[in-house]
């Protein structure tokens, strides 16, 4: 790719959203980036974005779903997303970017629809195992429709799908760092993450079942956790209370040190947790998040789960005894972490293959700057 090709980037102002996307914008920094995300959005990408010399614009775009069933509610989400198109349509034409990539959200709405109207070639990528609502659409008018699961529901009717998996920072690729159960006068270290902005029930509920461990167990353990600003003096009192030594914050900025420590994560299944945790190739112990969009989160699980690489727990059946027994009993055979781990080694290298032997950043990179060469002309066949 020639330099300061521009790229116009859309992104809604999840984590899950926001992460692929600066992965991505980090690997081709060479280039200039327009940015178009909500009001959360803006925080992340201000962040990344203050200590890098990349030439780049964000203008936030108040969005909403037009899915709510108050007839006023969707007459304005409709309204918003009539404006954020000729604003996008405006941007389009006053800074010509070869490209337009949506990450998903309703910010990727306009931008794509703007592609396909000015036809400027497009990519829309989905992070989970089932189509979202806005990626349902924008991938039937994107020229290409990403995959981060290699088998994703509700494509049936797209034929423009291509696996590149779900793009993570480098730091995240621990391929060459091998994987060791703690030995006996080790402690066990276990990182607990919530999604990008923490979870209550994992502050409450799994701060609890760690704490009712047997105290020849709770001597054993350090713990590692992403807390809510708000509950973060609680809980670390809870951990003193039962003398469990921890580290808690609200939001770890170098997350990918604490994957290299963990013998053993505990998290939700966002789209971006389950890649970073791929790449880590660490041992995990899912808790999906019950209320996710079509039980996304649970979907997002199975590849893992069904290979032996972690195991997956209801938040709404019998958690407190399971995640109990289930801790027990890794702590006390961490071979069975150490078979979790290889696992999972396995699924990340089969995935690799399936990439070019590239992990996902990079291939979907290299997907990125063929459609800007090309300009989807002759495109690689998606799969």
């Amino acid at each position: 790719m020639k330099q300061n090709s521009k790229i116009l980037i859309a992104a809604g102002g999840t984590g899950g959203h926001i992460f692929p996307a600066l992965s991505i914008i980090n690997e081709i920094k060479m280039n200039d980036f327009i940015v178009i995300t909500d009001q959360r959005g803006e925080n992340y990408f201000n962040k990344f974005f203050s200590n890098k010399n990349i030439n780049h614009k964000i203008f936030v775009h108040k969005v909403s779903s037009p899915s709510n069933e108050l007839f006023i509610v969707k007459l304005r989400s409709i309204y918003q997303l009539s404006i954020s198109l000729l604003k996008t349509i405006f941007l389009i034409l006053l800074n010509k970017p070869q490209v337009i990539v949506g990450f998903g959200g309703y910010p990727s709405v306009a931008p794509v629809i703007a592609a396909k109207l000015l036809k400027i070639p497009s990519i829309i990528h989905e992070q989970n195992a089932i189509i979202g609502r806005a990626n349902k659409l924008l991938g039937k008018i994107s020229n290409l429709l990403a995959l981060s699961f290699f088998e994703t529901k509700n494509t049936e009717n797209n034929h423009n799908l291509i696996y590149t998996g779900n793009p993570t920072r480098k730091e995240h690729c621990l391929r060459q760092l091998s994987y060791s159960a703690p030995s006996k006068t080790e402690r066990f270290e276990i990182l607990i993450v919530g999604g990008s902005l923490g979870a209550n029930f994992f502050s409450e509920q799994v701060t609890a079942i760690i704490c009712s461990l047997p105290r020849e167990l709770r001597e054993k353990i350090y713990i590692t956790q992403q807390v809510g600003k708000n509950d973060i003096s609680k809980v670390k009192r809870i951990y003193n209370n039962h003398q469990i030594e921890f580290f808690i914050e609200s939001f770890f900025d170098d997350i990918f040190e604490k994957f290299k420590k963990a013998h053993l994560i505990i998290a939700r299944s966002g789209g971006s947790s389950v890649a970073e945790i791929l790449t880590s190739r660490r041992p995990v112990i899912f808790i999906p998040l019950p209320t996710s969009f079509d039980n996304h989160q649970l979907e997002n699980t199975k590849l893992i789960t069904k290979i032996g690489g972690g195991w997956v727990l209801d938040q709404n059946n019998e958690i407190i005894k399971t995640l109990k027994k289930l801790l027990e009993n890794l702590i006390k055979n961490p071979k069975k972490l150490v078979i979790a781990s290889n696992q999972m080694k396995k699924l990340s290298e089969d995935l690799e293959v399936k990439r070019k032997n590239k992990p996902a950043t990079e291939f979907f990179s290299d997907v990125l700057i063929d459609l800007i060469k090309t300009n989807h002309k002759k495109i690689s066949k998606p799969c």
